[in-house]
Formats: C-alpha cells, structure tokens, sequence
C-alpha cells in the first residue's frame, strides 16, 4: 500500500510492483483486488494488463497516505535515496511536524543526519525523494563531534529537535545516544 498511497499518480502493473516490494505476485493480486472492491485503489487495462492506482478520491485516502508517509512510505522513500551514501549515514531522523504528526498540505520534511558526509552530497539522493513524496525536504547535517559538541553545549536547536517526536530512518535512538556519549 505503501507504493501505490505515496505515489498516487503512478499506475501499476502487478508484476512491477510485487518486484518492487519483494512479494509473489498471486498474493499481491489478490490483495490489489481487495483494496480495489474496497475502493482504496482504482483499477485500468491497457490491453490484457491490469493497473492499480490510489484512488485519490477515497474517503479514507487523506489519513492512509498520511498514516503511510508517517511510517513505511516516508521511511522507506528517504531510506532509499539515502542508500547510495554507502554507510556514511550513522543516523539519520525526520522531526519536526511530519514527524509530530501536525503536518499540512504544503509542509516539508525536516531531516537531520549525522555521519561523514558533506551537505552538497545529498542534492541527488534527496531530489528522487521530493519527488516521490511531493515535500521539499530540508536537511541538516552534523559530523558525529559537531553533533557530540552541540548537545553536550545543550545547542537550543538541536535540544528542541531531540525533545520531540522523531521518524528514524537509519539507526535509532540507541545509536543517537552512542554518538553523543
């Protein structure tokens, strides 16, 4: 559900999406025709072939798109784009309203990510993440000592940002902490 609710205007085809997400494409079927009788997604041929798309225009669509961004879409779109980066990523978190869960239509995506990496590097990966989520998303960037001098400094940024919700994308909050030790 992730998939097709992140991406509402994308149509796909059983197949692609079961390789996309790793499932026998029987099951996934018939789980795409369940969300279609529910009216959760929308259905087309083209030909012989069958397409599923979010039906926008479901009553329940705002809160599971919501609900999906906030856990597997949002994660597992920022995850990826993030993958290039080859483990120079210790930790990386969405905070801010998204994370809250207070977000509007026109909110961005606040992410913080700590590791070795320089701020310039993350205009490719991120820029297929807006895209896919539809969000600008704004990063900020620590080296695992600048992020260790801000807290222990209790930087009131960085203080407010660690005191509310956070999504994390790479790592967790065990690993927050190892950092800032």
């Amino acid at each position: 559900m992730a998939a097709l609710l992140v991406q509402p205007d994308r149509s796909w085809y059983v197949s692609e999406l079961a390789r996309r997400i790793g499932a026998p494409p029987s099951s996934l079927q018939r789980e795409l025709q369940r969300l279609a009788r529910a009216g959760i997604l929308k259905t087309h041929r083209q030909g012989r072939m069958v397409y599923f798309q979010a039906n926008t225009d479901a009553p329940v669509f705002p809160d599971l798109r919501g609900l999906l961004l906030k856990t597997a879409g949002l994660s597992d779109v920022v995850a990826d784009a993030l993958n290039p980066l080859d483990g120079r990523v210790r930790v990386a978190f969405v905070y801010g309203s998204m994370a809250s869960g207070s977000e509007h239509s026109d909110s961005d995506i606040d992410l913080m990510l700590i590791g070795t990496l320089a701020p310039a590097e993350l205009a490719v990966p991120l820029r297929e993440a807006r895209e896919v989520l539809g969000r600008e998303i704004n990063p900020t960037v620590y080296s695992p000592a600048e992020f260790r001098e801000k807290r222990k400094a209790g930087n009131p940024f960085l203080t407010r940002v660690l005191d509310r919700p956070r999504l994390f994308v790479v790592g967790n909050s065990h690993e927050l902490d190892t950092i800032a030790d």
